[in-house]
């Protein structure tokens, strides 16, 4: 009787083993379902907080554009560059021999300017300042009928193509056809 009794706890050990286990099988696959959904949910949560930091980023990106022109327009306003403005459209040269007899102060004025519109073509060549921007806050084609004497001299004194190469890129690029650049 003893082994009797044993072989049938056993048999029903078994049985609700079996059962346990079947639960345990359809507990288990319904946390896993509930699981992916939420893990779907945190994706697509994930996947919308990504793509707000994508357009902060890029409005940020602007913002940062938009003051870095403004800077540059207002440092181009500024007296001592408006000066130098004001000389290099007044003078007229043909030559860089007739630059090299300029009074000091007015050479500097060539080179100040030219500087200026080197910072600009590189912004611009490098995007961070949109052209058609550049284009309307600055006078690239007048600055460029004034200075291209004094840019090329410059050159061949020094024997360097660089000198001022930014300037005449974004010069160029604002005489192509829109959408062509």
């Amino acid at each position: 009787m003893i082994g009797a009794t044993l072989s049938l706890n056993f048999n029903s050990i078994s049985a609700d083993t079996t059962i346990l286990a079947s639960i345990a099988i359809i507990l288990g696959t319904v946390f896993v379902v509930i699981e992916m959904k939420d893990n779907r949910r945190l994706v697509e949560a994930s996947f919308k907080q990504a793509n707000t930091a994508a357009l902060q980023l890029q409005q940020n990106h602007e913002l940062a554009t938009v003051d870095l022109i403004t800077k540059m327009y207002d440092f181009a306003n500024s007296l001592e560059v408006q000066r130098s403005w004001f000389t290099v459209i007044n003078t007229k040269i043909s030559s860089y021999e007739e630059f090299q007899k300029l009074p000091p102060d007015d050479q500097l004025a060539f080179q100040q300017i030219a500087s200026l519109f080197e910072s600009v073509g590189l912004l611009v060549e490098k995007g961070y300042v949109k052209e058609e921007l550049a284009d309307e806050m600055f006078a690239t084609g007048l600055a460029w009928q004034r200075l291209e004497p004094f840019v090329k001299g410059t050159r061949e004194k020094y024997r360097s193509e660089d000198y001022y190469v930014w300037m005449e890129k974004l010069y160029e690029r604002l005489q192509q056809p829109p959408g062509t650049a």
